[in-house]
């Protein structure tokens, strides 16, 4: 897999949460089908919701591998006289990253502009945080020009550029959170076109994850899964932040979202693909697609798979391309290794 080439597709397409049919869901339409050439009866398809699907497989038990599309973004709130926009987080923008920066207006046009402030000579204090009232997009044009191609509820998104390549194998780039994982997706199944496998996959790029967890709950129920995988980045290591995962290694969660027997069977996938991998507990919900899966319907056994990330909801999201890999082979180890006693592994009384 040409993994940059893959992540730059993903990455520059469009899809503030709620509005992935505008651009991404059409991006992972044409990278599923492109992944799936070669297997018997494949099927790419999609849903009311946006959710894509690519099935393979016709025979054992059904597993659904779920990675959400979505990205944070903004919306415009106003146009000012002078024709600045002014505009809120949609999903969790850190007004503390924007100043300074290009963002993309999706109005009648598409319109790049840049994110602009009170200067710090002019504020009462220089320390303080800009907040979203302090903080407009500035694009250039004059306020009837402005109201031409812009209107209120239009969506906002970082600029859209080429991921970028740093050393050691990193790679840094905006939505990362969770695009990458879909790249994983795809690095699963040119895994297994070279295997057999005793079960149906339906890899899953779902909507809406980063609000309402749409995507995750309508597709574990249309697909009805024996059980589940989901794949999620999590947080990474940084210099302020030395308690939080090292970025060369899995982190799989534990707790009560999680089905102890198939983290069980993950385990046991990894130790034999020697694959790295540490534990991440989760004692509650996890905050991902795999809090919606287990509960859909009459409930999804399921797993949940992370590579770490490192400054999550920024335009510089960061990512080691190898432990991005690797979550896409771990998903296809624990695939070829299920037997005729899948039953038995999710059993337990």
């Amino acid at each position: 897999m040409d993994l940059v080439n893959v992540l730059n597709r993903l990455v520059k397409a469009e899809g503030v949460t709620g509005f992935e049919h505008c651009g991404i869901n059409g991006v992972v339409k044409e990278l599923f089908e492109q992944y799936t050439e070669g297997f018997d009866n494949a099927r790419v398809y999609s849903d009311v919701n946006g959710n894509v699907f690519a099935e393979v497989g016709d025979s054992g038990p059904t597993l659904l591998i779920m990675a959400h599309m979505d990205e944070i973004g903004m919306c415009v709130t106003g146009i000012e006289k002078n024709g600045m926009l002014r505009m809120a987080s949609v999903a969790g923008v850190d007004p503390r990253v924007l100043p300074g920066s290009r963002v993309l207006v999706l109005g009648a046009e598409r319109l790049t502009g840049v994110v602009g402030a009170i200067p710090p000579h002019l504020t009462a204090s220089k320390d303080a945080a800009y907040k979203w009232d302090e903080l407009f997009v500035d694009l250039g044009y004059p306020y009837e020009k402005v109201c031409e191609l812009v209107s209120v509820g239009d969506r906002i998104t970082f600029y859209p550029e080429d991921v970028l390549e740093l050393k050691n194998g990193f790679i840094s780039s905006k939505t990362l959170d969770d695009r990458a994982l879909i790249a994983a997706e795809l690095y699963c199944l040119e895994i297994l076109k070279k295997r057999r496998f005793n079960c149906k996959v339906v890899m899953c790029a779902s909507v809406n994850e980063e609000k309402t967890g749409l995507g995750a709950r309508t597709a574990s129920v249309s697909v009805k899964p024996d059980m589940g995988i989901v794949m999620d980045v999590t947080f990474g290591k940084a210099a302020c932040t030395p308690d939080e995962a090292d970025m060369d290694e899995m982190l799989l969660a534990v707790g009560p979202n999680i089905h102890p027997k198939m983290f069980a069977k993950l385990k046991e996938a990894a130790d034999g693909a020697k694959l790295k991998w540490d534990y991440e507990p989760c004692m509650g919900a996890t905050g991902t697609d795999a809090t919606d899966m287990q509960v859909a319907g009459m409930g999804v056994p399921c797993v949940l798979i992370s590579p770490p990330l490192r400054y999550m909801h920024t335009n510089v999201e960061t990512i080691s391309g190898e432990t991005l890999l690797n979550c896409g082979r771990l998903c296809a180890e624990f695939i070829t290794a299920l037997d005729e006693n899948w039953r038995e592994m999710l059993c337990l009384d």
